[in-house]
C-alpha cells in the first residue's frame, strides 16, 4: 500500500460489511510525539485493568471482521460451501496449561481431518476462543467455517479428552448470530461470571491474544486515504442505499470521528469502492512516487564554505528530479466508478 504522509478516511471491507471512518483532523503515518514518555513494560502500566478491557473491545472487533470475511466463503476439501458450526471442547481432566491444551487441540484437528478426508494434516478453517475458569480449567469455543456435518457422538469420540457441545444458529447466513456466539466469550467475565482480568493476571496472560485462527483465512481490506470533503460526500451518496448504522465519537488527538456502516451484497458495488480507492491512489502516486530521498552524504558535499549557497544547490538539484503530475478531473473515468 502507498505510504502517504497522512489520511483522513479509513475504509474497511469485511465480507458484505463496509465501514467508513471519517476523521476531522488528518492523522499522520509514522508520527512521533516529541519528548514523549517511554512506554511502560508489558503488564507494568498503572492502568492494566483498563488496558485489558480495551484489548477485549479490540479483540471483539477483530473477531467480528474475521467472521464476516469467512462465513459461507471457504469451501471444504471437496469444494462445497458448508454452513458454519459452533463447537465447545472441554477437558475431563483439569488441564490448566495453555501450551498443553493447544497441542491437544492441534492434534484433534488433524485427527478430525483424517476422519473426514483421509489426509494427515489439518484442512479445517476456524476461529477459536479459549475460556479460562477460576479453578484453572480450559475450554475451547470454536467456529468452524468449512466443517461438514458430523454426528455429535463421533465428534466427541475423536476429541477424546472430555465433553463436546454443538450450538445451532437459528437464522441462516446471519453473521451477527455467528459473531455474537463467538465474541461473548471475549468479555470482562467468563461464562460463569468470574472476573477474566484476575484470571488472566494469575496466569500471566494479560498480553496474550484472546483468540487464535487457522491459517489461510480471509482478512478485511483496509484502505487509508487523504481526500477532500466533496469526494467524501460523493462516496456517501454512492453507498446511501446500503446504509445500516452511523455514529460518532470524540478523540483527544484526532478530533471527532464519524462512522458509517453499510451492508452490501452486490459485489459490483464493492468493486466500485475499490475502484475509487485505486483511482485516488493513482492520483496521489503521481505526486508521491517521484520524491527523492535526501542522503546526508549528498548534503555534506555543499556545506562548505557557505551554508546558504549549499542549501540552494541541494534544493535546485532535488527540484529537477521532483515534479508533481497534475491529473485533470475530466480525465478520470467516472463512469467506471459508478458515479454517472
Amino acid at each position: 500500500m502507498l505510504n502517504q504522509m497522512s489520511y483522513n478516511l479509513e475504509i474497511k471491507i469485511a465480507g458484505k460489511h463496509v465501514t467508513l471512518k471519517r476523521l476531522s483532523k488528518d492523522k499522520y503515518f509514522n508520527y512521533q510525539v516529541k519528548n514523549a514518555p517511554s512506554p511502560a513494560s508489558k503488564g507494568q502500566s498503572e492502568h492494566t485493568r483498563e488496558n485489558f478491557l480495551k484489548s477485549i473491545l479490540r479483540a471483539r472487533k477483530r473477531v467480528f471482521d474475521i467472521i464476516a470475511c469467512n462465513v459461507n466463503t471457504i469451501p471444504d476439501l471437496h469444494g462445497e460451501i458448508q454452513r458454519p458450526k459452533f463447537w465447545t471442547l472441554t477437558f475431563a481432566e483439569n488441564v490448566t496449561d495453555m501450551e498443553t491444551a493447544n497441542e491437544e487441540f492441534t492434534k484433534f484437528n488433524k485427527r478430525l481431518s483424517w476422519y473426514l478426508y483421509g489426509v494427515r494434516k489439518n484442512v479445517l478453517k476456524y476461529i477459536c476462543i479459549p475460556e479460562f475458569q477460576k479453578r484453572g480449567a480450559i475450554h475451547f469455543h470454536i467456529l468452524y467455517f468449512n466443517l461438514p456435518y458430523i454426528k455429535q457422538d463421533k465428534f466427541q469420540k475423536i476429541w477424546g479428552k472430555g465433553f463436546t457441545f454443538v450450538k445451532g444458529v437459528s437464522k441462516k447466513e446471519d453473521i451477527m448470530d455467528f459473531a455474537s456466539y463467538v465474541a461473548k466469550y471475549i468479555n470482562k467475565e467468563n461464562s460463569k461470571g468470574e472476573d477474566n482480568y484476575s484470571i488472566y493476571l494469575d496466569k500471566d496472560m494479560l498480553n496474550k491474544k484472546r483468540y487464535f485462527c487457522s491459517r489461510g483465512l480471509n482478512k478485511p481490506e483496509i484502505y487509508k486515504l487523504d481526500i477532500d470533503n466533496e469526494l467524501y460526500k460523493s462516496i456517501l451518496a454512492m453507498l446511501k442505499d446500503f446504509h445500516s448504522f452511523n455514529g460518532s465519537y470524540a478523540h483527544e488527538f484526532i478530533g471527532s470521528v464519524d462512522i458509517d456502516a453499510y451492508e452490501i451484497e452486490d459485489i459490483r458495488v464493492k468493486e466500485s469502492i475499490v475502484s475509487v480507492v485505486n483511482t485516488v491512489f493513482s492520483i496521489m502516486k503521481g505526486a508521491y512516487d517521484r520524491q527523492v530521498k535526501i542522503k546526508f552524504k549528498d548534503v555534506c558535499k555543499y556545506l562548505l564554505p557557505d551554508t546558504f549557497y549549499a542549501i540552494e544547490k541541494v534544493r535546485n538539484k532535488l527540484w529537477k528530479k521532483f515534479q508533481f503530475i497534475e491529473v485533470p478531473v475530466d480525465e478520470i473515468e467516472l463512469g467506471k466508478l459508478g458515479w454517472l
